[in-house]
């Protein structure tokens, strides 16, 4: 598995700070590189305000790391990647499966 992971992504996770209206206002930091095994999952399509919308979503394999933030994304060339799943497939503590979209810019 190892040999696979040709891929350099970016992990960055969410900085959220109150802004001077009550809202939020969220910031996605830099935490560090990491080498992935990218696989294309599958691509639905939908109907928003009458018009198509196509999501891609990726299988995304990386060495396990303890504690993956709940919320994050990946920077994989110039695509976003948006993690919606993270699990450790075998509870060995090897690596992670991570189910990602792509996010449209």
């Amino acid at each position: 598995m190892i040999g696979r992971m040709r891929a350099r992504v970016g992990l960055y996770s969410p900085n959220v700070k109150a802004d001077d209206l009550g809202g939020t206002v969220t910031n996605w930091v830099f935490r560090r590189a990491l080498w992935a095994a990218i696989k294309p999952k599958a691509l639905s399509e939908r109907r928003e305000n009458g018009r198509l919308a196509v999501t891609q979503s990726y299988l995304v394999v990386i060495r396990y790391t303890p504690n993956f933030p709940e919320r994050a994304r990946l920077m994989w060339n110039d695509r976003i990647l948006r993690v919606v799943a993270a699990s450790d497939p075998d509870t060995r503590g090897e690596r992670l499966h991570l189910i990602c979209e792509e996010e449209s810019q």
